[in-house]
């Protein structure tokens, strides 16, 4: 973390060499780190700027880490926040800036003048940087700009999907997640908020934990299973790769290691995350938390123990002759488990929601 003004102005990291102009210490985060690049990118943001609230809060508050969710096709997406069932928006508003967002996804209303709301952003963003602000942009999966060229025309970025977010690059050179094309949106921080502003941390805690029972007993939101459906969409398929009636199993499997992966990684943060907010409350309430706390420990230990990575038992489609019987056995065997424990999590928060008076 940087020092920063009282504001999260850090200007002093600007460095400056010709027409390039870049923050200096911005670190990139890869997949593995991060599965939610949405969150990832306001996590260094936030770190980068000296806002106390870690990655951990962002998809606690958001409720992503109490999320399964299935594609009903085992599209890859798990990870993302805006697929399915909503994990975004209400961390955003606890964070101590506010922000300015250029929509430009392929669904939205067109612009009425493309050119001048381009030109809008990229002055933006050169403002952004020169007040040492990374700013967050993305399509598919979010990223980071860092630097800029030509007035704010050309961005250094880093990103999770180019070389694992070690490296800085301009937008302009690459393809596919990390560059080449305009991106759906752009994210500039900018006005301070004090902190009688934004949301108080019990109401956001409540509104979370709210989240995570409305999502446990939601069946689908648009083409995604939520919840405990989505455990019986997800065993479903697998015993359809077992008994040879899946047309395509080849297909699914990279969406079945990313829902593993982000269940795995889920869960994890919610038992760490949940025992801490667990400490601000009294009682039943209290009680309650850890208990639910608890399960998704030993749930994350459970679904990982004997693998060196969730992806050691859910492959990838470029090992599908090494994905035998008994690893989907395995899986399905941990998946089972793994329901029963968010079963008892969810029944845990609902008692503890009643404690509260919610």
């Amino acid at each position: 973390m940087h020092a920063t003004a009282s504001n999260g102005s850090s200007s002093a990291c600007v460095r400056r060499e010709g027409e390039r102009v870049w923050i200096e210490g911005v670190r990139g985060f890869h997949p593995g780190e991060y599965a939610s690049s949405v969150h990832g990118c306001a996590a260094v943001v936030a770190e980068f700027l000296g806002s106390s609230l870690s990655y951990d809060d962002l998809v606690g508050y958001d409720g992503f880490v109490f999320r399964t969710g299935v594609h009903k096709e085992m599209c890859p997406s798990a990870g993302h926040p805006c697929c399915g069932y909503p994990c975004v928006g209400r961390s955003a508003g606890m964070l101590p800036w506010r922000a300015r967002v250029f929509e430009a996804a392929p669904w939205s209303e067109p612009k009425a003048d493309r050119a001048a709301f381009e030109a809008e952003a990229c002055a933006a963003i050169k403002a952004s940087i020169d007040r040492g602000f990374p700013v967050q942009y993305g399509g598919e999966e979010d990223g980071l700009i860092v630097g800029y060229a030509d007035g704010g025309r050309r961005w250094l970025c880093l990103h999770p999907y180019h070389k694992q977010g070690r490296e800085t690059f301009w937008h302009d050179e690459v393809k596919g997640f990390a560059g080449g094309a305009w991106p759906w949106s752009i994210v500039v921080w900018g006005d301070w908020v004090s902190a009688e502003q934004r949301p108080a941390l019990a109401e956001a805690l409540v509104a979370s934990l709210r989240q995570a029972v409305d999502m446990w007993g939601t069946e689908k939101r648009g083409d995604y299973w939520c919840g405990e459906a989505a455990y019986g969409h997800w065993l479903d398929w697998l015993r359809g790769v077992e008994a040879g009636t899946v047309a395509n199993p080849r297909g699914g499997m990279q969406g079945n290691g990313w829902c593993y992966d982000v269940l795995c990684h889920s869960r994890a943060i919610a038992g760490r995350w949940l025992a801490r907010q667990a400490e601000t409350c009294d009682g039943e309430a209290r009680e309650q938390l850890l208990a639910a706390a608890d399960h998704y420990r030993r749930m994350a230990e459970e679904l990982i123990v004997g693998y060196g990575c969730p992806w050691s038992l859910a492959l990838g489609p470029g090992q599908f002759d090494q994905w035998t019987p008994q690893l989907r056995q395995e899986e399905i065997r941990r998946l089972e488990a793994a329901r029963e424990h968010d079963r008892s999590a969810i029944a845990a928060i609902g008692k503890a929601l009643a404690a509260m008076g919610q």
